[in-house]
């Protein structure tokens, strides 16, 4: 089986962007699927800074991204519409 990525935009001092990482390590934990967990700070770029610091915590999965992703169902449910995607294509 495949193992895909899914990547965390944050920043540091972001408490919304520490929770967002303890819920996808809660959701690679439980999935059948093999999941690996890439974060990347935005204030790193300054391109990516400018576009996603007002979306952050921000998931990119399967070429889709998700801002604001700041719950564990949010993300999981999204995550799981994009392999629903993939499945159908």
């Amino acid at each position: 089986m495949e193992t895909r990525s899914i990547t965390l935009y944050s920043r540091p001092e972001c408490e919304l962007c520490v929770e967002a990482l303890a819920a996808l390590r809660q959701i690679v934990a439980a999935s059948p699927t093999p999941l690996v967990i890439s974060e990347i700070n935005v204030e790193g770029d300054p391109a990516l800074h400018q576009r996603l610091l007002t979306e952050i915590p921000a998931v990119e999965y399967g070429g889709q991204l998700l801002s604001h992703a700041t719950s564990q169902m949010r993300i999981a449910t999204f995550i799981a519409k994009v392999d629903d995607t993939v499945q159908h294509v």
